[in-house]
């Protein structure tokens, strides 16, 4: 943690920030298993994915104001 004006210790991340990229996490990692359950290999997993985190981020960044 960095130190602040008045000595006060500063979060590195807000809490909105915190809270969108956990929902692009929680989409990734959705998008990945079940994409790797259907019985696709995983490259092809892990660009779903990537994909659906990208779209987590965009989606939460539209909505959390």
């Amino acid at each position: 943690m960095s130190i602040g004006e008045r000595g006060e210790p500063q979060a590195l991340l807000s809490v909105r920030a915190a809270v969108v990229l956990v929902v692009g996490v929680l989409a990734s990692v959705g998008a990945a298993v079940l994409t790797g359950l259907s019985g696709s290999p995983w490259p092809t997993a892990v660009l779903a994915g990537g994909g659906a985190f990208a779209g987590g981020v965009l989606f939460a960044q539209s909505v959390i104001g």
